[in-house]
């Protein structure tokens, strides 16, 4: 049975279409063998959406390593690239489309972090069968047609799932795993990790029929990852074990074997960018650029994981003495719309407590002002923090109570009152609301997004000379390191509360601040620096 070339086709009349359209799926069911085949899923894309379609060098490559699955029973891949790269396009949608052209009676199962973003994936497969599948002998079952769960008339289909979820009754031809873990978070959590490496040996694995094939294609968060964990019991193929891994790097390295890292699969020298779906293939400057800015945006350990593929153990400075340099701004220039200290009491075995004052300007753009951080008594921290706030003007306590419980919320409410009535406070002020902060996370899980946010230039330090211990602090503290700096505590707990979220907008209003300024008259950061 012939395909007629697209003229032809458009000419002809409705009726004659169904007829068509019914009789090659009718006959490709019955054979079981797709019709006009292509290549690769990268070409199958080409030919039905080449306005939006691209291909660059690694989209090929990725094609070229899936494309092999198809003949090769029990295969296992892993591909590793950084985002936005076009790979869950290609692997998670066309790839399982073009594998049912080929294969029609198999059943794909995709899995994700979370099922809506699996049935993201299965939905948009389901629509291309939709729309190309009859060209392909493919389609639908009108009794089972959902976007987690459909089948087709040849017997294949696709079933979507996030990592909680179950498979009972459901046999896997071809699984795709695309991003086990939701962020950082996730993966640091050993908890998370068990889970999901739990449910890939229990619901997962035991869904393989015979000669099921494999794909992986995820961020490597943490070096006992899904693929981490994976590799340290199966192995990769150059040293004899199940699984190929396709490891394509923003930005080519050295190889390295002792470090899993192999020679470039694209033959780049050490240093060379990735290619982008959305930059010219020639125009290198670009390119070079596009990962330059990603790198500057990002803390060592997101870079070498999100964007290397490499990830480590959480070693090394939050930030470098050239990221806070560039991230250092002149405060005359900022106009406050919401000022605010930070506290991290003494106590746990540390006699510093830090304090830190900061302002949200009118731009949406969060700024560390004062660093009071200093070795305190109780009753000296709160009168310290208590007497910045009112020099700033400030609208909110953001303070850690993991030690002091309300016992700390209570100091501050004291002090405040004993300096009202020793006239050092105007005593028609309100104290500032108090925001209790309990640190269930680990610090570098509370640090890593200000740093991030210091880099994308949404947090920014003052010129203060004060401030520089406060800012040694980031590039002096590492992760797993004894020492637990008090400023850097205090100043992460108060970015963390008063940055906007990204894309809210840059407007900022407090209510208590509204309030207080009822009762005491308007007054600016700035006249009150100058005092």
């Amino acid at each position: 049975m012939s395909i007629l070339d697209d003229g032809a086709w458009r000419s002809l009349p409705d009726a004659d279409k169904r007829h068509l359209r019914d009789r090659l799926a009718e006959e490709c069911a019955r054979r079981g063998i797709p019709i006009n085949d292509t290549t690769s899923p990268g070409i199958l894309a080409l030919r039905h959406e080449p306005a939006v379609t691209v291909q660059r060098p690694h989209l090929e490559l990725i094609d070229r390593e899936l494309t092999k699955l198809l003949s090769t029973p029990n295969a296992k891949l892993m591909i590793w690239t950084p985002p936005q790269v076009g790979k869950s396009m290609r692997v998670s949608r066309w790839f399982p489309f073009w594998w049912l052209t080929h294969r029609p009676r198999d059943r794909v199962i995709l899995a994700s972090y979370a099922a809506s973003l699996a049935n993201t994936h299965g939905a948009a497969c389901r629509d291309l069968v939709e729309s190309h599948g009859l060209t392909y002998g493919l389609r639908m079952r009108d009794d089972e047609n959902t976007r987690a769960n459909w089948s087709l008339t040849t017997g294949g289909g696709m079933r979507s799932v996030g990592t909680k979820g179950g498979l009972t009754g459901h046999p896997m031809n071809l699984g795709i795993i695309d991003d086990p873990f939701a962020d950082r978070a996730a993966a640091d959590s050993p908890l998370i990790r068990e889970r999901v490496w739990e449910w890939y040996s229990s619901a997962y694995t035991t869904r393989k029929a015979p000669g099921a094939r494999e794909v992986i294609v995820m961020t490597r968060w943490h070096p006992l990852d899904l693929c981490g964990r994976l590799l340290e019991r199966d192995g990769r193929t150059e040293k004899g074990g199940e699984w190929t891994v396709l490891h394509l790097p923003a930005l080519a390295v050295a190889p390295d074997p002792a470090k899993g890292i192999y020679a470039d699969p694209l033959g780049r020298e050490p240093g060379d960018p990735l290619t982008h779906p959305v930059i010219d293939l020639g125009d290198i400057d670009s390119l070079a650029d596009h990962w330059r800015r990603k790198k500057k945006g990002s803390t060592s350990r997101d870079w070498n994981a999100v964007y290397q593929g490499s990830p480590f153990d959480s070693e090394g400075a939050l930030l470098t003495e050239a990221h806070i340099r560039d991230a250092t701004a002149d405060l005359t220039l900022v106009t406050p719309r919401i000022a605010g200290v930070g506290i991290d009491p003494s106590g746990g075995g540390r006699d510093t407590a830090g304090i830190v004052g900061g302002i949200l300007g009118s731009d949406g753009k969060f700024y560390w002002t004062h660093n009071r951080t200093a070795r305190m008594t109780s009753d000296r921290w709160s009168r310290e923090a208590c007497l910045l706030a009112d020099e700033m003007d400030a609208d909110r306590f953001v303070i850690e109570v993991n030690y002091g419980g309300d016992q700390a919320t209570t100091l501050l409410k004291q002090a405040w009152d004993a300096l009202q009535r020793e006239g050092e406070i105007d005593k028609r002020k309100l104290c500032p609301r108090l925001v209790p902060v309990h640190s269930r996370k680990s610090k570098l899980l509370r640090a890593e997004p200000i740093a991030q946010a210091i880099l994308t230039q949404r947090a920014w330090f003052g010129r203060d000379p004060g401030l520089s211990d406060f800012k040694s602090e980031w590039q002096l503290w590492e992760p797993g390191s004894t020492w637990s700096p008090g400023a850097l505590d205090a100043g992460v707990h108060l970015a963390t509360d008063m940055l906007p979220p990204i894309n809210s907008g840059s407007s900022v209003s407090s209510a208590a601040k509204r309030s207080r300024s009822s009762v005491t008259g308007t007054s600016s950061l700035a006249a009150r620096r100058t005092r």
